[in-house]
């Protein structure tokens, strides 16, 4: 702790609102990170790309047919699946709508980050401890945290401008890199 902010835990709880694009585009950034071409097979395209060129400079005539239908071949791969899956993923996400989370507040304790929603004429309170987080993700725009607590798995989408002097992110990854370890790469 410095002497700028003396307390790092939450004294009182921040509002955690997210609405459905900021769900939309967290789920996005996830799946975009997932959807990576590997090096084999940029390999394998390369390979094709590069003995249809060579059978193109080589071969006379209608030959140089099935060199122009294997290049082809490669760049219809590529746009399907960098943006023909995008659009389906994107398709297939709207037919399940994403509801917008009012109403709760969070805060950092030493424990872990506790969660406050009114229920009624009652407060209901919750707690995910650190060691209940398997894994994080820290972006520009959000940080991810994925728990699992009593059997179930949840996740809590934290965007960047809920870090505040109530809801040190600062805490929050000091932490998650203690109990969790280092942050995924997205």
């Amino acid at each position: 702790m410095t002497a700028k902010n003396l307390y790092a835990y939450t004294l009182q709880p921040v509002n955690y609102e997210i609405s459905e694009a900021e769900q939309r585009h967290a789920q996005m950034v996830i799946w975009r990170s997932t959807n990576k071409i590997s090096t084999k097979a940029w390999m394998i395209m390369g390979a094709i790309v590069a003995l249809a060129i060579v059978g193109i400079i080589l071969l006379k005539n209608y030959s140089t047919i099935f060199c122009w239908v294997a290049i082809v071949g490669v760049a219809l791969y590529l746009a399907i699946r960098i943006y023909g899956l995008e659009w389906y993923v994107k398709r297939k996400m709207n037919e399940f709508p994403a509801q917008e989370i009012k109403g709760v507040k969070l805060g950092v304790q030493p424990h872990g980050l506790v969660m406050r929603q009114q229920m009624g004429m009652q407060e209901g309170v919750g707690a995910i401890g650190w060691k209940d987080i398997y894994e994080w993700y820290n972006t520009p725009e959000f940080m991810l945290l994925n728990f699992k607590v009593k059997g179930q798995q949840g996740a809590y989408i934290l965007p960047k401008r809920m870090d505040s002097r109530n809801f040190s992110f600062e805490t929050i990854r000091k932490h998650l890199n203690e109990s969790v370890g280092e942050a995924k790469k997205i």
